[in-house]
């Protein structure tokens, strides 16, 4: 979906406060071809040196490629689909409004010791009532690296009906407070589990 320039934003508050609630993306390479690892990301704002922080397991092939390499991150947030019976002005076509937040920077990988710091960051962030054992984190290190990315740019795309009217922004805001049905993760697993 092209997004005129309209859609975009560098609003560094709005960026953020999207990135705490929406931290799940893909880590994207393409040197030699193109590599991708879904991940959840930790973020860390200090102005001129924000950072983002993932693992990968030892064992995936995208490791190899990383360090000091730059990279981007693609966050994607909430996305419905919007009928052309929402304007007013016909003949309208039916589109999709979403957000999602793009994350460019150089990767880092992390040591040992940083990398169990990190462990314990997430969980602390994830679940803070289920932290592992410290001999069980001490394992996992021995199966994971932690990646360090320096942001160097980060933006947001917000295609929420920002090039309508008024009424027309409020007419699709109703419909989807009538009947957008988000596929969430229960949903989703009870429907593959009774597929069996």
């Amino acid at each position: 979906m092209y997004p005129p320039p309209y859609y975009h934003t560098s609003n560094r508050a709005q960026l953020q406060a999207f990135l705490q609630q929406h931290y799940f993306g893909l880590l994207l390479t393409g040197h030699g071809g193109l590599s991708y690892t879904p991940l959840p990301f930790l973020f860390d704002w200090q102005m001129g040196a924000d950072k983002a922080y993932c693992h990968l397991a030892r064992n995936n092939p995208q490791l190899s490629q990383l360090d000091g390499l730059e990279v981007r991150v693609v966050i994607q947030g909430p996305h419905a689909f919007v009928p052309a019976s929402c304007y007013q002005q016909q003949p309208a076509v039916s589109t999709w409004n979403y957000a999602l937040v793009e994350l460019t920077g150089t990767a880092r990988l992390l040591d040992a010791d940083q990398t169990l710091a990190l462990v314990r960051r997430q969980e602390a962030h994830s679940a803070p009532a289920m932290l592992q054992a410290a001999d069980y984190q001490q394992r996992l290190v021995k199966a994971i690296v932690g990646v360090e990315i320096n942001l160097s740019s980060v933006t947001g795309r917000f295609k929420l009906s920002q090039n309508k009217a008024p009424a027309e922004q409020q007419a699709v805001i109703d419909y989807l407070q009538q009947s957008e049905q988000p596929a969430t993760v229960w949903r989703l697993m009870r429907n593959l589990y009774q597929g069996q």
